[in-house]
């Protein structure tokens, strides 16, 4: 009876860390359709985009309308795009993880809690923490997405982790179990 109760707790145990990883790779594979779509969705229309230009300075070569051309690529606004692929990010992040920004405020106190201004989904340090949850944790590739020096990435993160109420070792596993809906 012994050996059948114990038998029986390592079923129990085992079940329960199937259930657990059954429901990481159901998050997943949530997140991966979300961000495969997005990604086709952003892509599409940067493709459009520079198809435009690319037909408009072909007509602007064709007629040597050399000035028309360099108006068309310096009305080309990057500061412009990288926030409209900003927040379109932070749409997306927010659609899976609605309860982010709440959680994450939870790890402080409350004067030390991130308020965002109006109308912006996302700041820097959330962004940062935002992909962190997404699972890129390299702190080069975070800074080649927001385009951020790598020592700005840094500082980010240890003013944020410095300000928690969580052990700086455990806040990024704390991010990690921040659930999608």
């Amino acid at each position: 009876m012994k050996k059948l109760k114990a038998a029986e707790l390592l079923i129990t145990h085992v079940n329960e860390d199937l259930q657990e990883i059954n429901h990481k790779l159901r998050e997943a594979d949530k997140i991966k359709e979300e961000y495969i779509g997005y990604y086709f969705n952003i892509n599409s229309d940067y493709i459009d985009k520079i198809e435009d230009v690319m037909k408009a300075i072909d007509q602007k070569l064709m007629t040597k309308k050399f000035d028309d051309i360099r108006f068309i690529v310096n009305n080309i606004n990057l500061k412009r795009e990288r926030e409209e692929l900003f927040v379109s990010f932070d749409k997306v992040f927010l659609k899976l993880f609605p309860d982010f920004v709440t959680i994450f405020n939870s790890y402080f106190k409350e004067e030390d809690r991130i308020v965002l201004k109006d109308n912006q989904l996302l700041n820097a340090e959330l962004r940062i923490f935002a992909l962190i949850r997404m699972g890129i944790s390299d702190t080069e590739k975070i800074a080649r997405v927001l385009d951020y020096s790598v020592n700005t990435i840094y500082t980010y993160k240890t003013k944020v982790k410095s300000k928690s109420v969580l052990p700086n070792e455990e806040f990024e596993k704390k991010i990690m179990e921040i659930k999608t809906v």
